[in-house]
This record gives C-alpha cells, structure tokens and sequence, in this order.
C-alpha cells in the first residue's frame, strides 16, 4: 500500500521529470529563426561567403555550360501547414552548423535532460534507497476508485508530449536534420520518464506503474504523430488549463483537482474556414478533469469526475491577424507567445459546459 505522503509526493514528479529539459530546450527551440548562439559554417559555406577575385576563363569546353548562383541554389522547402507554433518552428532553417558542434550541441542536450532528471531524482525520490527487487503497483485509470481519477496518467501523457516536441526543436536548432532530430527528441523526452519509471520500481519507496508507463508512451505517440504531419498539426492541440480556486495555491502541476486537460480542434486547420474572417479565430475543446481526489479534499467532499465541451478563441490566430500582422517573418516574441498557447490553454478565452461522469 502506498502512503499519503509518498502519493501527495508523486503528484510533483511528471512536471519535475522534464523541468530541466523544457527549461534548457524552450529558448533553444525559440532561437532556431534568430541564430542565437555561434554557428560554424562549414568549408562550402565559407567558399560561397569569400568574394570572387578569379578571373573568367576565356573559353570553356564543349558541353561544360557556367553555372549560375541560381543553379546553385537549394530547393525550395517543402510547405507545411500554417496555425501551429511547431510546425513552423519544425520546417525554419537553423544556420548552418558543423558536424562537431552538432554532436557537442546534441550531447548538452541530452547531458541536460537525462543526467538532470537523474540527479534531481537521487536528491528528491530516491533519498530512501533501493532494494526488495523490481516492485509494481495497479494504481488503474479513470476510475472513480482511483486514487486521482486518472488526472495524473494525463499529466504523464501531456509532459511526454510537449517534451518531445519541445526536445525536438531543440535538437533541430543543434543542426540535427528534422528526422533525426524527431527521433532524439522522443527517445529522450520518453525514455528519460520511463527511466524513472523503471528505478521506481527498485527503489524503497515508489513502485513501477504500468498505467504511467502506457500514458509516457501515448504522449509520445502524439507528438510524433503531430510531428510527421504538418496538416494535423495545424488542426489539433493538446492542452493543459489550470484555474486555482477553493483558496489552492497556484501550482499548474500538482493541482489536480483545478486541471482540464483539453483536445483542442482549431477552425484554421481547416480549409474551408482557413481564411473566413471570423470562423478561423475558433476552436472546439473536448476535455476531462477530476476534481477532489486528493486526500486532503476526500475528507470534505466527494470526488467527481467531469467531461468538457466548449468553444475558444484561438489566441495565436488572433495575435497573427493583428499585434503580429504584416511580419514577414514570426519574431522571437510570436514564436514564443505562439507556443505558449499551443500548449497551455488560457481559461479567459473558452466558453465549457461541464458534465459529471455519474
């Protein structure tokens, strides 16, 4: 049986899994248009960079035409679809890097997110030490006997998500092409929580949780989902909304009882409504939260569970079309502002009626 302290304990753990990630991977992926740190072009680049100081050659052989700047010129990147922060963050063009500083960028990326999460763990989880062999424990899903009525195997899924695509910029930025910066952004998001699943499961105090290690993995399955589809993407968001109330303090990530966590379907994914004037700023929210499951609440009042359904405004379509029209390129604030909403959803701008699930 797991104790009160060690369960209110937990409830921290999937937000502190990936803090040091998000923390150190956010302004990198921001900075991917704005070249933000040293890059080191390669010998082409500085060839093409040095001025022309030889001599045109007075004949050339037969069949040997000159070529031109346009020849040489890359081919035009592949569109994506517009109304979403990442895949516009996923298809800019980093500049260009050398193999060195790509594989010491990728490696303090990585440094970063696992070796962080591991030394927090030992200070923080594992102070109690190992033993007793590998250990589990059936904590359920959604179930109104649970102990947080599933809120928790969301937020799971939600932090593997947005670290792996978060990761993925990041390592894009490091001079990664997309695919393998894809592949290194879920293998480190996802693996690093389920690393901390499985050390759970010899240490004294936690137990592994199979109903964690499905959501780490479902969360990650969206991200690469979204990720190798463009259009998608820009019609789909996964979102977190928080509201403290009941006098609560204000913590996004422990406070179950206060979360929602929203599939969001935006109209300017759609092509019919991708340039309405009006149908384009609005969004359909389908959500779930679980309110009172938390011991201290328990004790006051009975726990509930509850299905959501409303509209929103899409604030980063709203910002596009006014504060940020007529850029000709997204700025370090849009990008930023842009993921933020992608995101985390600002309860001011929906409207939700709210079911009990009897």
């Amino acid at each position: 049986m797991w104790i009160d302290t060690a369960w209110k304990a937990r409830r921290l753990r999937p937000a502190a899994a990936l803090a040091l990630p998000l923390i150190f991977a956010s302004p990198l992926a921001m900075a991917q248009q704005d070249g933000w740190g040293v890059a080191v072009p390669n010998d082409a680049a500085v060839a093409a960079a040095a001025p022309d100081t030889t001599e045109t050659p007075a004949a050339l052989p037969a069949g040997d035409e000159p070529r031109t700047p346009a020849d040489e010129a890359p081919a035009a990147a592949e569109p994506v679809a517009a109304g979403s922060a990442t895949a516009e963050l996923a298809h800019a063009q980093p500049a260009e890097v050398s193999e060195r500083t790509t594989r010491f960028r990728t490696a303090a990326l990585m440094a970063a997110s696992i070796g962080g999460t591991l030394a927090y763990g030992w200070a923080k989880w594992w102070q109690d030490g190992f033993g007793g062999g590998f250990k589990t424990a059936n904590e359920g899903w959604f179930g109104q006997d649970t102990r947080y009525g599933g809120a928790d195997k969301l937020g799971h899924a939600m932090f593997a998500y947005t670290g792996a695509r978060v990761l993925t910029q990041a390592f894009e930025w490091a001079g990664n092409d997309p695919t393998t910066a894809l592949k290194l952004g879920l293998w480190t998001s996802v693996g690093t929580l389920m690393g901390v699943e499985l050390i759970d499961g010899f240490s004294r105090k936690w137990r592994f949780s199979k109903e964690d290690a499905v959501a780490n993995l479902a969360g990650g399955a969206l991200a690469y989902l979204l990720e190798r589809n463009p259009e998608l993407d820009a019609l789909i968001d996964l979102r977190l909304q928080y509201s403290p109330s009941g006098g609560r303090q204000f913590d996004p990530f422990g406070d179950y009882s206060n979360q929602r966590y929203l599939l969001v379907l935006k109209a300017s994914g759609v092509p019919a409504f991708k340039q309405h004037p009006l149908f384009k700023y609005l969004e359909i929210n389908l959500g779930y939260g679980a309110r009172n499951f938390d011991t201290d609440s328990r004790a006051l009042t009975t726990p509930t569970r509850h299905a959501y359904f409303g509209i929103s405004l899409n604030l980063s379509e709203l910002l596009r079309n006014t504060v940020y029209k007529g850029n000709a390129s997204p700025t370090r604030t849009q990008r930023v502002t842009e993921t933020f909403f992608e995101f985390m959803q600002i309860p001011a701008a929906t409207m939700q009626s709210d079911h009990v699930i009897r």
